[in-house]
């Protein structure tokens, strides 16, 4: 019982909360993406998967375009159209 009462919970301090401050200035996109990369079963899919570096072509507003030559069923379960190595 005395183990059990000297644990102390978890509470934040203002210094380590201020490490997530970033967070409010991201598009819903990018708080997804920040979320997913840290999920363990996604790393683990996409390294499973091989990803690559894709070809890409980048139009004049910055939007790359990439061609995909084949289904990647794994990374449609995570609302992706493929995985890729940045």
């Amino acid at each position: 019982m005395a183990l059990i009462n000297s644990i102390v919970p978890y509470e934040p301090t203002k210094r380590h909360l201020s490490n997530y401050n970033y967070l409010q200035f991201l598009t819903r996109s990018r708080i997804a993406w920040e979320y997913l990369r840290r999920n363990s079963d996604y790393r683990i899919e996409w390294c499973a998967s091989g990803a690559s570096r894709s070809k890409s072509i980048c139009l004049d507003d910055g939007t790359q375009l990439f061609r995909i030559r084949r289904r990647v069923v794994h990374a449609e379960a995570w609302g992706l159209q493929m995985f890729r190595k940045s």
